[in-house]
This record gives structure tokens, sequence and C-alpha cells, in this order.
């Protein structure tokens, strides 16, 4: 059988249907290589290996570890690489005693979140929902669950006011250690308050003594004995320890305060 002779033509338009096939195979290994990618890719984000591996919390102080993760929504189902770290803070600092937040992530798969409170000076022991916020006041914050808080008794505006200047410049650590704060007066001194710690120790103080309790850690190894009751002298800054009872007297029973 005689071959036959193709025109230019003909050749040209073969060739170019081979360009053609050739070409339409290359995009369809492409097509098979990028949906196998994406569907291994898909089946990692959505396994246990993508998971996180550690979640830690630093500084703070009123909102326990879990009650953090849970407002920022993390557990170790949360995943490493879908999780987005301007989600997370904005969550947390939607907390109003949650001044800022912040997600970092480490190679090894961990979470990070370091948060700044804001300062809690107490709650009302009549109302637990009235927490004074140094710097703020008074607020109304319902359903919530606190570590570290003081008791607050029965305090006026004015004497509220003042403690929230008094505590302006004591340490957030210090604070904590803090179980409960009443007003108290003396025969010198009608408008004064007591801070019992939790350790049981009891200390009197002006309203401007307050700040003298970031020296309270300095001078527990001097103490003898427990419910110790001391003295803060605003004006030459000295903590005196009392020989007096302060454990059964209360300032709530003075007919100032509780009227």
């Amino acid at each position: 059988m005689e071959e036959k002779i193709l025109s230019v033509e003909e050749k040209l338009l073969r060739q170019a249907e081979k360009k053609r096939r050739k070409k339409r195979k290359r995009k369809l290994i492409r097509l098979v290589f990028l949906f196998s990618a994406l569907c291994l890719l898909i089946l990692y984000l959505f396994s246990d290996m993508s998971k996180v591996k550690s979640l830690t919390v630093l500084n703070n102080i009123y909102y326990s570890d879990e009650q953090i993760l849970e407002k920022a929504q993390l557990d170790y189902h949360s995943s490493y690489w879908l999780t987005i770290r301007f989600w997370v803070n904005h969550l947390l600092e939607q907390d109003p005693l949650i001044k800022d937040a912040s997600l970092s992530k480490d190679l090894q798969g961990g979470f990070t979140i370091t948060v700044e409170e804001e300062k809690i000076i107490g709650y009302l022991n009549s109302d637990p929902s009235q927490i004074l916020i140094q710097g703020t006041g008074m607020q109304t914050i319902n359903d919530i669950e606190l570590q570290n808080v003081p008791r607050l008794g029965e305090f006026t505006d004015e004497q509220l006011q003042m403690l929230d200047d008094g505590f302006e410049d004591v340490d957030t650590e210090i604070l904590s250690m803090v179980s409960e704060i009443l007003p108290h007066s003396e025969s010198y001194n009608a408008n004064m308050v007591r801070i019992v710690m939790n350790d049981g120790n009891r200390i009197t103080t002006s309203y401007k003594g307050i700040y003298l309790l970031n020296s309270y850690k300095k001078i527990l190894p001097q103490l003898e004995g427990t419910h110790v009751c001391l003295f803060m002298d605003e004006y030459s800054g000295n903590i005196i320890k009392q020989n007096t009872d302060c454990i059964n007297t209360s300032s709530e029973e003075n007919p100032q305060n509780s009227e």
C-alpha cells in the first residue's frame, strides 16, 4: 500500500494536535496532583497530628487557666494551623476584666496565652456582682467566678473612691494575698482600713498608707506567731507589730459604718 504523502498544511495540523494532547495530559496530571495534595492537606488538618500539643496561660491572677482557655475557645482538639491569633486575642479582650491578651505559637506545636487583667481591689461581700476595679470604679459583672479577690465590707461611696486611689501603687501579687478589706476607726482617726491577709494577719492603716502593703512580704520572716496585728504608718513608712488583740474587733460594728 502506497503511503500517503501529507501536505505541509496537514503536517502542521497533526503537530498542533499532538501538542494539544500533550498539553491536556500535563494539565490533567497537574490537576490530579493538586487534588491529591489538597486531600492530604485536609486529612492532615483534621487529624490528631495537626492538633495543638500544649496550652500555657501566663500572668493570670483572677481567672484560672481553664477559664482563660474557655474564653479563648481553645482546647487540645484545636487545630494548630487553623487557629488565628487575632481572633483568639479578640475573644479574650472582649472580657471586661481582661485588659490585653496575646496568643503566641512555638515550633513544637504549643500555644502560649499571655494576659493582662484589670487590677481588682475586691467585690462587695453583700453583692458579689459588684466589683471594684482599680482606676475604673465599681462595676456590675454577673455570673463570674474569680480567684484571689478580696471581700469588701460596707464602705461608703467616698471610701470606695479612697480605696481605689490607695491601691493604685500596690502590686497585684500583694493584692492577691488579701482576704478581706474592712472599714475601720480608731479614736484618733475614724476613717481607716482593716486589711485581713490570707495567712490570718491583720493590718490597720489609713487610706493613704495602703501603698505600704508592697513591703508585706519583706517583713513576714520577722513575724512570730499567727494572726499578728500590724499597723502601717503612712507618715513614717514603718510597719509596726501591735501587742493588742485585733482579731475580734470589726470596724463594721462602728455605728459610723452601720447606719
